[in-house]
């Protein structure tokens, strides 16, 4: 699925947007799922000025219904790296997009981020 221009457009102009998004299509970030789960792809990470990050996710469906959301991620942490796929993900988690500990810690200003 691909974000439209206004879409890109608005999450480009986030104040502390981590990344350049366009409109290519993304892909969905979970290996396999049940046709009742639906697609999602993290879209924009921001830089909060509370200093804790903001996940933008891009949401859809087969029949094309789609959703630009904000939602948490992942909190659970493997082996060494935190997973950040959308909260109650479907399947494992996965490692490849993660933070460290460390950096999960950071991110979200959380005592107990780094423990797990």
């Amino acid at each position: 699925m691909a974000l439209t221009d206004d879409e890109v457009r608005a999450l480009n102009a986030l104040p502390g947007a981590n990344f350049q998004v366009d409109v290519e299509p993304l892909g969905c970030d979970f290996g396999a799922h049940g046709p009742d789960v639906q697609h999602t792809a993290c879209a924009q990470m921001q830089y909060a000025e509370h200093g804790g990050l903001v996940l933008w996710w891009l949401l859809w469906d087969a029949e094309g219904r789609r959703e630009l959301r904000i939602a948490p991620g992942c909190q659970k942490i493997v082996v060494s790296d935190a997973c950040l796929l959308i909260e109650d993900h479907p399947g494992v988690c996965d490692q490849s997009i993660g933070f460290t500990r460390e950096e999960l810690a950071a991110e979200l200003r959380r005592p107990d981020a780094a423990t797990g």
